[in-house]
């Protein structure tokens, strides 16, 4: 078996620097969601922490729709019967597993690396398996380099140990790849530890891309299911309604088999709700031609989730949006630690939870593998045992348990430099088996390396602050700081204001934010008061501080303080103040896609038809998934015409007639929902 560096060439398009802006959780934890029908023992943890959270991560998208020769980082690992590719750069993702023996692609490996704004932090692309730890939302980590290391068993077997620092719960990931010599399935060993003297909300998903093809079906051990009930499904930002179903025939199907996610019209999820605590959970995805894909793991990752983004236009659209046109066909299925990826539990104080998972191929009798649900759920199970009885999983499982602080023989690939940070402030914090070497230090962490080692934040006279802090163990050692009167920097004050107001101490946060502004104006910190102002639905004195960010050359500093600027004014109502800010700005800025999309509203209002009508033909690379802004903006515009050529004074009224009569440009047709007609 080998292990080793490459390259992969692929047409693709490149991540450029990230926006330096933080965007601070949402006041409310939990997103509104309804309980549509869960059993009893289904509303525990529902919608807990869900809420919108990304710092002290801040957003990736910095990046176009053109596509051009690349050349990504790799880890290849290797037998005579399986190939594992890892995106280095790029969370890890397990891009490609390649069953050698029969000649093809366990997972749907995209042809194109194409990035789309569908994550946390925004940028996202389709394919292979995804590691979401952390947030609802995939994972900070997705477009984030990781550590990667070749270590040795106490057989002498080679394997592949992947792992990071994650910032926002303070947590360890590490992932041992296991791929023996003579297997023909790869095993990955999990482990997630707390760091913290305080419970911390966990998420976990293994989302893994395979083919969608026609007759694909998608099995695992539970009849029963969570889902979403389609008449909540109003738009994509609705408050969905989940409710327990069960398995194959579900109710919002009218009859059809939901096994088979192409008999789905729109954007559809269901997660199986197996036992908690299941030792042996697994899923399958069965093709017509009797080749299959499956997983199955230990507990405590028990439940499965199937994800497709429908046949209807809108999802059909997505999938070539993320691809080539008819090349970006797949579905999703998924393993998690909760009932569904909407609800949440808690990972206690120093806690650690760990689960090994396991990834092949195999071929099944179609005739078997097609007859109806109960009879395909058995035989799938049978031949899963087969490949891998429980009992072997158990093994396998603790056998790589014991090898999770074998320390790295070396060190492939660097991730950030923040597990060094924290390797500073506190060696004994680090796992035995894990190593961040001084070297992966740099500009991101070097005021907060300053603060530890001088005892004083570094002020910054110009330009934003290369990174942001929200661990409360370095709120303590910054509040410590301040109480010298020589160290309460504006810099020092700012990022207080931000640890404050993250960890939920809305009102010392802004507090603190001021007094930074007191010491020195600048535009970072009016600017995150105008956000905090918003979030308190204060909207004059929110468009105040943005109009001093905007005076303090705010928008030259970063384009997108122009879009939030854009954004807040269009919210207060202020359309023409937002227009004449889109105006102002030089032309590099106009073209911005961000900023663009955020002026559209304000141009409707204001009757800007030809900006409209370039909007409504470009195709912008940062449309949000589940977003229909521009699409909504294009009936309302059509809406218009239609009461002018019939002299109706109020266009409002012709909206509805607009949208279930006219076709809307595909490029706009994003939408995921229940067909409006």
């Amino acid at each position: 078996m080998k292990i080793y560096p490459s390259l992969l060439k692929i047409p693709g398009a490149a991540l450029e620097n990230g926006n330096p802006l933080p965007r601070f959780r949402d006041r409310a934890q939990e997103k509104p969601l309804i309980d549509a029908g869960l059993l009893e023992s289904e509303k525990k943890g529902f919608a807990y922490q869900t809420g919108f959270r990304e710092l002290p991560y801040t957003v990736q998208d910095s990046f176009h729709r053109d596509l051009k020769p690349r050349e990504l980082k790799t880890i290849v690992m290797e037998n005579d019967f399986l190939r594992a590719v890892f995106l280095a750069d790029f969370g890890g993702r397990l891009w490609s597993l390649f069953d050698k023996k029969a000649g093809r692609e366990l997972l749907f490996s995209n042809p194109v690396f194409r990035l789309a704004n569908l994550a946390i932090r925004n940028a996202w692309f389709s394919g292979g398996i995804e590691w979401n730890l952390g947030q609802f939302g995939h994972t900070c980590l997705t477009c984030e380099p990781m550590f990667f290391a070749r270590c040795t068993g106490k057989d002498g077997e080679p394997f592949l140990r992947m792992y990071e620092y994650e910032r926002q719960k303070c947590f360890f990931l590490q992932i041992d790849f296991h791929l023996p010599e003579d297997s023909d399935r790869l095993f990955a060993h999990v482990k997630i530890l707390n760091t913290q003297p305080r419970a911390v909300p966990l998420y976990w998903w293994t989302n893994i891309a395979v083919r969608e093809e026609r007759n694909v079906c998608v099995l695992s051990q539970s009849d029963g299911v969570v889902c979403i009930r389609p008449e909540t499904m109003g738009s994509q930002n609705s408050a969905h309604g989940f409710a327990h179903d069960t398995m194959p025939y579900l109710k919002s199907l009218n009859g059809l088999d939901a096994s088979y996610p192409q008999n789905l019209t729109y954007s559809s999820e269901y997660f199986f709700q197996n036992r908690h605590a299941l030792s042996d959970a697994w899923e399958a995805a069965v093709y017509d031609d009797g080749s299959a894909f499956w997983e199955r793991s230990t507990a405590p990752l028990c439940y499965r989730k199937m994800f497709c983004w429908g046949m209807q236009r809108g999802g059909c659209h997505w999938k070539d949006f993320l691809s080539r046109d008819g090349e970006g066909n797949y579905l999703e299925i998924q393993a998690g630690l909760s009932p569904s990826q909407v609800h949440g539990e808690d990972l206690g104080p120093n806690g650690c939870v760990r689960f090994t998972q396991v990834f092949g191929g195999m071929e099944a009798d179609t005739q078997k593998a097609f007859a109806d649900w109960e009879d395909s759920k058995q035989y799938i199970h049978s031949l899963i045992d087969r490949r891998l009885s429980e009992e072997e999983l158990l093994r396998a499982d603790s056998l790589y348990g014991a090898l999770e602080d074998t320390p790295p023989d070396e060190v492939l690939h660097f991730g950030s430099g923040w597990g060094a940070l924290e390797a500073a402030r506190d060696p004994e914090m680090i796992p035995k088996g894990l190593v961040f070497p001084k070297e992966t230090l740099g500009e991101k962490q070097a005021p907060w390396l300053a603060l530890l080692q001088t005892g004083r934040m570094p002020e910054q006279e110009k330009g934003l602050p290369v990174s942001w802090m929200t661990d409360s163990r370095w709120t303590v050692l910054l509040a410590a700081s301040l109480e010298k009167e020589e160290n309460r920097s504006a810099q020092a004050l700012l990022h207080l204001g931000l640890m404050l107001y993250e960890s939920g101490k809305w009102q010392e946060g802004i507090g603190a934010m001021e007094q930074s502004l007191a010491i020195r104006p600048t535009a970072i910190c009016c600017r995150n008061l105008a956000q905090a102002m918003m979030q308190d639905d204060r909207l004059e004195a929110a468009c105040s501080y943005m109009e001093q960010a905007l005076a303090l050359g705010g928008a030259e500093q970063s384009e997108v303080m122009a879009q939030d600027a854009i954004d807040l004014f269009t919210r207060a109502g202020r359309c023409q103040k937002a227009w004449d800010c889109y105006c102002a700005l030089p032309d590099s800025l106009k073209a911005a896609e961000r900023v663009r999309l955020s002026t559209v509203r304000a141009a409707f209002e204001l009757g800007k038809w030809d900006f409209l009508e370039e909007q409504f033909a470009f195709p912008f690379a940062v449309m949000r998934e589940g977003e229909t802004m521009l699409l909504d903006t294009w009936f309302m515009t059509q809406a218009v015409r239609l009461a002018r050529q019939r002299g109706e004074p109020d266009w409002r009224v012709l909206l509805d007639e607009a949208r279930a009569t006219l076709d809307p440009p595909y490029n706009l047709d994003f939408r995921m929902t229940l067909p409006s007609r």
